[in-house]
């Protein structure tokens, strides 16, 4: 019995998953498209045919963090807890552990202000974030501002290895050089 090839589809789909993990440790600039292609086995031409260019291939890792992030909480909001905000913080902080989101969206925050596609990019991915965490909550813009406010911090913590098993509010703590935080 032969090999099943894998369908275009199913290969950009292996590309954006790859993608994110070499964006997210190399950025837009100094990744390389042979890595993805090396990762998933495929040569690093058919990946440009895939996207048409790095950045086309960065542009689809962002779409797909935008969906991870609105799926991540939707399942957390639609869990039937009282806190759905509690919820979703805390899966939130589950998909960030691995590094992955964090480095592209930092890495992807870093391309903006160079870059207008990826800013604009950025934009939206950020905009629809916030009108699902309104929609899924009915908070107002003072409480999406005060959660995302948190998920940027945890955003950073994780960033740079500090301990979140705790919760970010532990880890600030273990950081503060004055001592804990009232």
């Amino acid at each position: 019995m032969g090999a099943v090839r894998s369908t275009a589809a199913e290969r950009r789909g292996q590309a954006v998953g790859a993608g994110m993990r070499v964006f997210a440790d190399h950025g837009l600039t100094m990744a390389a498209v042979q890595q993805v292609a090396n990762d998933i086995g495929v040569s690093q031409p058919y990946v440009f045919r895939l996207f048409g260019s790095k950045q086309a291939l960065f542009l689809a890792c962002l779409d797909e963090l935008e969906g991870r992030v609105v799926e991540v909480f939707r399942a957390a909001a639609e869990a039937g807890t009282d806190d759905p905000l509690r919820a979703m913080g805390a899966a939130f902080r589950d998909m960030v552990a691995d590094g992955v989101v964090t480095g592209l969206w930092l890495q992807a925050c870093a391309a903006a202000r160079r870059d207008e596609a990826v800013a604009a990019r950025c934009r939206a991915l950020l905009g629809a974030v916030l009108d699902e965490v309104g929609r899924l909550t009915g908070v107002g813009p003072d409480g999406i501002a005060r959660f995302m406010g948190d998920g940027a911090l945890v955003v950073l913590l994780q960033a740079i290895g500090a301990d979140l098993s705790g919760g970010s509010r532990a880890a600030v703590r273990s950081l503060r050089r004055e001592g804990t935080i009232s």
